[in-house]
C-alpha cells in the first residue's frame, strides 16, 4: 500500500515536471527578454537626455563641432606657417587668412547678388509670360495660367525693390551667427595651437589602461575626421568650379554666386550639390530657356554619377569606411533631429564612432595582435 502510494507520487510528480518545462523554458526566455528590455530602454533614455541636453547647449556644441571640422581643413596651412611663425603666431595667421578670405569672398557674392538680381528678376518675368504662351496655345486652362502668372509676375515685382532689404534684415539671426562664428574661431585658434596638449589634458584623469585606449581611439576618430573634412572639401571644390565654369559658358547671371552655392552645397551628404544646382538650373532656365537648363542639368548629373562612382570611394571612402546603408541612415537621423547642422555632421559623427568603439573596447590591439602572430607564423 505505501509503495503504491509512493509510485502514484512519483508518477504525479514526473507529469507535473513535464507539463511545468514549457513554462519553465518561457519564464527564461522571458527573463532574458525583460533584461535585454531594460537595459535597451535605459540606453535609450540616456540617449534622449544627451540629445536633448546637446539641443540645450547648442550656442556651445555646434560652435564646438565647427571649431572641430575647420580645424581639420585649416591644420595643413598652421603646419606650414609654423616653419617661419611661432604657435600662436600661426594659429592666429591661420584663422586670419581664412576670415578675410571668406569675408571678402562672401562681400563679393553679395555685392554682385544685388546688382544682378533687378535684371534677373527681369528675365524671370519674361520666361514666365513666354511659358504662359506655350502652355496656352491649346486653350485649356487659360484662367489658371493667368492666375499663376499673375500671382508669380506681382510677387517678382513686389520683392524687386525690397531684394536689398532681405541681405539688411534679421537682426537677431545675424547677432546669433555672430556669436557662433566667434565662438568657433575662438575654439579653432586653441585646436590649432594647443590641440595636442589640449588632448593630454583630457586624457589626464584616467587610468593608464583606460588612457591609452582613449588616446587610440581619439587619434583614430581625428584622423577620420581629417581626411572625411579634407576629401569633402576637394570634391565641393571640383562640383562648384564645374558648375560655375558651366554656368558662365552659357551666359547666366550671378555665375560666381551659383558656384559657391553649389561649393557650400556639396558638404551635405547626398542632396546638397543636388539642391544647389537645382537652383542654378531653375536660374539658368528662367533667363536662358530649356536648352540651357537641359545642358546644366545633364552636367549636373553626370557629376552626382562621378561623384558616387568615382570621387567619394576614392577621395573619401578610405577614411569613411561605412557601407552605404549605414551612411544614408545616418544622413537620415541627423537630418531628422537637428536639419542642416545635422545633414552636416551625421556621416563623420558615424564614421568616428565606427573607427573609435574598437579602440574603446581594446580590439585594435587586439586585432594587430593576430595579424603579427600569423606573420610570424
Amino acid at each position: 500500500m505505501h509503495g503504491s502510494s509512493t509510485g502514484t507520487a512519483r508518477r504525479w510528480t514526473t507529469f507535473a515536471d513535464d507539463r511545468a518545462a514549457p513554462f519553465v523554458h518561457c519564464s527564461h526566455s522571458l527573463v532574458i527578454g525583460a533584461a535585454w528590455s531594460w537595459r535597451l530602454l535605459l540606453v535609450g533614455v540616456t540617449v534622449y537626455a544627451a540629445v536633448r541636453v546637446l539641443v540645450l547647449l547648442s550656442l556651445v556644441v555646434i560652435p564646438l563641432v565647427a571649431a572641430l571640422l575647420l580645424a581639420a581643413l585649416l591644420r595643413p596651412v598652421a603646419q606650414l606657417l609654423q616653419r617661419r611663425l611661432t604657435g600662436p603666431l600661426s594659429a592666429l595667421a591661420t584663422l586670419l587668412l581664412a576670415t578675410v578670405v571668406l569675408g571678402s569672398l562672401g562681400y563679393l557674392i553679395g555685392l554682385r547678388f544685388t546688382r544682378e538680381l533687378p535684371s534677373l528678376i527681369g528675365q524671370l518675368v519674361g520666361t514666365v509670360r513666354r511659358l504662359r504662351a506655350v502652355l496656352s496655345a491649346g486653350g485649356p486652362g487659360r484662367l489658371q495660367l493667368d492666375q499663376i502668372e499673375g500671382s508669380v509676375i506681382n510677387w517678382l515685382q513686389r520683392n524687386r525693390s525690397q531684394a536689398g532689404d532681405y541681405l539688411t534684415t534679421g537682426a537677431g539671426y545675424l547677432l546669433e551667427f555672430a556669436t557662433l562664428t566667434v565662438l568657433t574661431l575662438f575654439i579653432t585658434f586653441f585646436l590649432l595651437y594647443d590641440g595636442e596638449r589640449i588632448w593630454c589634458w583630457l586624457l589626464t584623469p584616467l587610468p593608464a589602461r583606460q588612457s591609452h585606449r582613449v588616446d587610440l581611439a581619439g587619434r583614430a576618430a581625428w584622423g577620420t575626421i581629417t581626411g572625411y573634412v579634407r576629401g569633402t572639401a576637394v570634391i565641393a571644390a571640383i562640383h562648384g568650379v564645374v558648375i560655375g565654369f558651366v554656368v558662365y559658358l552659357l551666359g547666366v547671371p550671378l555665375a560666381l554666386p551659383l558656384g559657391v552655392l553649389v561649393f557650400i552645397g556639396s558638404f551635405i551628404p547626398f542632396i546638397g550639390a543636388l539642391v544647389a544646382g537645382g537652383l542654378a538650373v531653375l536660374v539658368t532656365f528662367g533667363t536662358h530657356g530649356w536648352l540651357a537648363a537641359l545642358i546644366l542639368f545633364g552636367v549636373l548629373i553626370a557629376e552626382s554619377q562621378l561623384e558616387v562612382h568615382l570621387l567619394q570611394p576614392v577621395i573619401v571612402g578610405r577614411y569613411v569606411r561605412l557601407h552605404p546603408l549605414s551612411i544614408g541612415l545616418s544622413f537620415a537621423v541627423g537630418t531628422v533631429r537637428a536639419g542642416i547642422v545635422g545633414a552636416i555632421v551625421a556621416v563623420p559623427t558615424a564614421a568616428v564612432i565606427h573607427q573609435a568603439w574598437p579602440a574603446i573596447r581594446g580590439q585594435d590591439r587586439d586585432h594587430r595582435t593576430r595579424q603579427k602572430d600569423q606573420g610570424v607564423r
